[in-house]
């Protein structure tokens, strides 16, 4: 899940990631990483990035929170997709036993 206000506020600044990683002391691979979702942020790397990049912490995660409520109403719309489906089947087993039964 790409950070993507992270991404924007930091070529808001110019910086590439490699001035980041540099700012941050870590390596450009774990920065990108970071930025791109596939390691986790934690919130003591939230205050750095926010102070570097002069906003403020819950502007970087906003995207965040509403991937996150996507990624829930998708869940729930499977969830519903898939309890109709067992429905549909239930419905057709019942039938074909009617029918075996006679």
């Amino acid at each position: 899940m790409l950070h993507k206000n992270l991404v924007k506020a930091r070529k808001e600044k110019g910086f590439s990631q490699k001035q980041m990683a540099d700012m941050l002391a870590m390596e450009q691979t774990t920065y990108s990483k970071k930025e791109r979702g596939v390691s986790r942020i934690r919130e003591n790397e939230w205050m750095q990035f926010a102070k570097i990049l002069g906003k403020d912490v819950d502007e970087l995660k906003d995207d965040i929170s509403q991937d996150k409520e996507k990624d829930h109403t998708l869940y729930l719309n499977i969830i519903e997709i898939i309890s109709k489906y067992n429905q549909k089947l239930e419905e057709e087993n019942s039938l074909l036993r009617r029918q075996l039964g006679k």
